[in-house]
């Protein structure tokens, strides 16, 4: 019996190739983005899912409140925190620190040397509490030793050449304010992509200065905590405020209720990003929402299937009662019609898997990301690909198997055979969600479409252009008399234009914030902002726009204790305006014996991406601020001069800091990489909605086609009664109108507010307008129209007498 089944099968396939080949390629199509944005999005949903006892892992996040308002909330914590909390709050088990204060440092062995990012403090408890499996060394130990350094496989290759040879080497590691000699006492493997905390380098928390170790006034680590039994992360919160009144003994934010958050460990990747977070975020929305586009699009692949199986069930229909008639049972029609729902899909997911390949390598292009591969092969991925597989095979063979075999011989026998009401509502009913998609995806990808080309047109309001910024030296003698003479010298360089040496650049965050308060007012009305260290040459350089007031004169040797505020820090001050905030005097952290002027007031500028709000920030050069490094010069060089102006600074360079490598790079590609992750989206979210798009027409084209010479001998009739061709396409394509406008009544309604959810992760963005939910609507229209009415012309053009010949 199968063997027949089998052949009726591939008959019914190779008699109906056009009804075949375009359920294969939208199914294909369907499978395949399915299957690539699952991999994606189960990629994103496995952030740190992989440490043990994870589910019992929390991170510490600070927050603070004024009378019960929330005024910041950041995403690190202080060196205090965690000591105390352990000491003092019941249920905690254990806590684990990992310090970013300083962390970019200079690595050297022997002649080896190197400037790294993440070189980090951690507890000696770290390698345990994460339980990260160590190559070489001992977990329990490996940072127990002040100058001991855990390092990951990676740096062992780059430093040593292998793991073993690593072991009891020694290291320099040499920041702007220090340098360590510590010896390799462990090695670990190198951390996966989907964690959250990446870093090359552990020190031993013994080898931190003593004064730093549990510092409640700086907020420059991730403390970790694992909870007892019983224990709850609310129970923690609620009574950490308590025991923050009996630490906060400085002035700074002192006014303020002191709180935390706790944080479970596998939802910090897809939360909003926060101040001073040290990873690259996801987006919980963009994930959720593409996760229902790779079911949606499948959704309306199997549609397609349906439609055309059951539109093709007239022609079907003498064959199953013909069938019937021969004794065949209804299990075996049923299985029949299985049997082709798994040939299809079958043949269909072969087809997926190349498209599946093509598709990762065109997104590798987009993104550059090379582990995009590597997400397809995963174990879940491939256990939920079978089970789409089989419930592709379920959903596609359902309804037509159970239409088809209910059918009466004898009506079919007899050419009685029509659609219920029911099937017919049924059809229209998902012709009418496959619209609905279809203009949800377009509305959604008009709205990225706008955003991203508003965030690309909008002036930054800072110069970005012929700027390289080259990173601050390591630890030397002398160090800002070095730097100085250095910035002198690269001045007489051909080609350099200007030159300026400061704590932030744009296209990152200041990173660094103080307390501070206007002149006359007490403690209570202290605020943090960010505090971007300058130098004479500063504002001139980036061309920022001073509103009132003046810039800092190297002629005027008393400007070095002078401010300049932004538009922001103005209004967060509380001066009436710009002109009032000129010439009065305020208070910043840790300068309690004289208040500081503020000279001038300056445009607000983007300093970040145009998804953050602008931040109050003070430009200081006060040489008394010892805690805010310089950590940038910036060299504006004449484009034609680049490559040559380059090569002398770098020889410059060595002259003034042969112990520091020379590494730099160009500031606009900096700042264009904050919507590296954007646009990336942006244009998977175009790729997978046009293939969505793609699907929906191939099912249009094909129930239309079908449906059209099903109706040639009614169309010959209507020609023969004298209706026009016009009049013909107009009847025919009345349904199509009055389905498109249906889901339209139900897709823009939703796509409005899933536009106006997303468009709240940016501080800047376009106004939603009525034409924009208009557009798609025309285009969708256009697309089937096209489709219908070439199809309807060419039927209404046939001759007549062709069609009604055999009647």
């Amino acid at each position: 019996m199968l063997r027949n089944l089998l052949l009726v099968t591939y008959r019914n396939l190779i008699k109906n190739r056009s009804y075949t080949l375009i359920n294969v390629v939208g199914l294909s199509l369907g499978l395949a983005a399915f299957i690539v944005i699952s991999a994606y999005v189960h990629f994103e949903k496995s952030f740190d899912k992989m440490y043990p006892g994870g589910n019992n892992i929390y991170r510490v996040e600070s927050q603070f409140y004024r009378s019960g308002e929330l005024t910041d909330s950041w995403a690190t914590a202080t060196n205090g925190y965690a000591k105390a909390m352990y000491d003092n709050l019941p249920g905690i088990a254990s806590y684990a620190r990992i310090s970013w204060n300083d962390n970019e440092r200079v690595v050297r062995y022997q002649n080896v040397k190197y400037r790294e990012q993440r070189v980090c403090f951690a507890d000696s408890n770290f390698v345990s509490f994460f339980g990260l499996p160590l190559l070489k060394g001992d977990a329990s130990s490996a940072l127990k030793d002040v100058n001991s350094v855990v390092i990951s496989a990676s740096e062992a290759k780059k430093y040593f050449g292998n793991a073993d040879a690593a072991m009891g080497k020694m290291m320099q590691l040499s920041s702007r304010f220090n340098s360590y000699n510590c010896m390799v006492t462990g090695v670990f493997k190198d951390l996966p992509a989907n964690s959250t905390l990446q870093f090359n380098m552990l020190v031993s928390w013994a080898t931190s200065p003593a004064w730093i170790k549990e510092f409640w006034y700086q907020h420059e680590n991730y403390t970790f905590l694992k909870l007892k039994p019983g224990a709850t992360a609310a129970s923690i919160e609620q009574k950490f405020p308590a025991l923050a009144e009996r630490f906060k003994t400085e002035a700074p934010l002192k006014e303020l209720k002191w709180s935390v958050k706790l944080v479970p460990l596998a939802e910090i990747h897809l939360n909003t990003a926060k101040p001073y977070e040290m990873e690259t975020k996801g987006n919980r929305r963009a994930v959720n929402f593409l996760a229902i586009m790779a079911y949606g699009i499948l959704l309306i692949a199997c549609i397609n299937y349906i439609n055309l199986a059951t539109t093709k069930s007239v022609d079907r229909a003498r064959e199953i009662g013909i069938r019937k008639v021969n004794g065949a049972h209804t299990s075996q029609l049923i299985l029949q019609f299985f049997i082709e729902s798994f040939i299809i899909n079958l043949i269909s997911l072969g087809v997926a898997a190349l498209l599946v390949i093509f598709i990762s390598y065109l997104l590798q292009q987009i993104s550059g990301d090379t582990q995009t591969y590597r997400l397809l092969v995963d174990d879940n991925l491939l256990i939920k690909v079978a089970l789409v597989f089989m419930g592709s095979i379920l959903l596609s063979g359902v309804y037509p198997a159970t239409v088809l075999s209910r059918l009466q011989p004898i009506k079919v026998l007899k050419g009685r055979f029509a659609f219920s009401k029911s099937g017919v509502w049924l059809r229209k009913a998902m012709v009418s969600f496959q619209f609905a998609a279809s203009l949800l995806l377009l509305a959604g990808t008009f709205a990225v479409y706008r955003q991203l080309s508003y965030m690309s047109s909008q002036e930054t309001g800072i110069n970005l252009k012929q700027t390289v910024v080259i990173k601050a030296p390591s630890n030397t003698d002398n160090y800002i008399q070095k730097v100085n003479s250095f910035k002198n010298s690269a001045t007489n360089v051909a080609g350099v234009k200007a030159i300026s040496v400061s704590g932030a650049v744009p296209g990152k965050q200041v990173g660094m914030a103080a307390a501070c308060r206007r002149y006359g007012t007490s403690k209570s009305d202290e605020r943090t902002y960010e505090m971007l260290r300058v130098d004479f040459d500063f504002m001139k350089m980036y061309q920022l726009q001073l509103i009132t007031g003046r810039s800092y004169d190297s002629a005027n040797t008393g400007d070095s204790t002078k401010v300049i505020l932004n538009e922001a820090a103005v209004k967060q001050f509380g001066f009436k305006s710009p002109q009032d905030a000129v010439g009065k005097k305020i208070w910043i952290e840790s300068l309690d014996k004289e208040p500081n002027e503020v000279i001038g007031v300056v445009k607000d500028y983007h300093q970040q991406s145009l998804k953050e709000a602008y931040t109050a920030t003070v430009l200081f050069m006060d040489p008394k601020l010892t805690w805010v490094p310089l950590k940038y010069i910036s060299v504006q060089i004449d484009q034609a001069q680049m490559e040559a102006s380059n090569q002398t600074l770098s020889k410059l360079w060595t002259d003034f800091f042969p112990d520091s490598s020379f590494d730099y790079f160009f500031l606009d590609d900096f700042y264009a990489k904050q919507y590296e992750q954007d646009i990336h989206f942006g244009q998977v979210f175009m790729l997978f909605s046009s293939m969505a798009i793609v699907i929906a027409c191939l099912g249009l084209f094909g129930l239309t086609a079908y449906s059209t010479a099903r109706r040639k001998k009614e169309i010959g009739v209507r020609k023969v009664l004298g209706a026009s061709a016009q009049s013909i396409i107009q009847l025919l394509t009345n349904d199509l109108l009055k389905l498109i406008l249906a889901a339209s009544v139900v897709a823009l309604p939703v796509a409005g507010v899933l536009i106006y959810q997303w468009l709240q992760g940016y501080a800047f963005k376009v106004q939603i307008t009525w034409w924009q939910f208009v557009v798609p609507v025309v285009i969708l229209m256009l697309i089937s129209f096209s489709a219908t009415i070439y199809l309807t012309y060419k039927a209404a053009l046939t001759n007549p007498v062709k069609t009604l010949r055999d009647e």
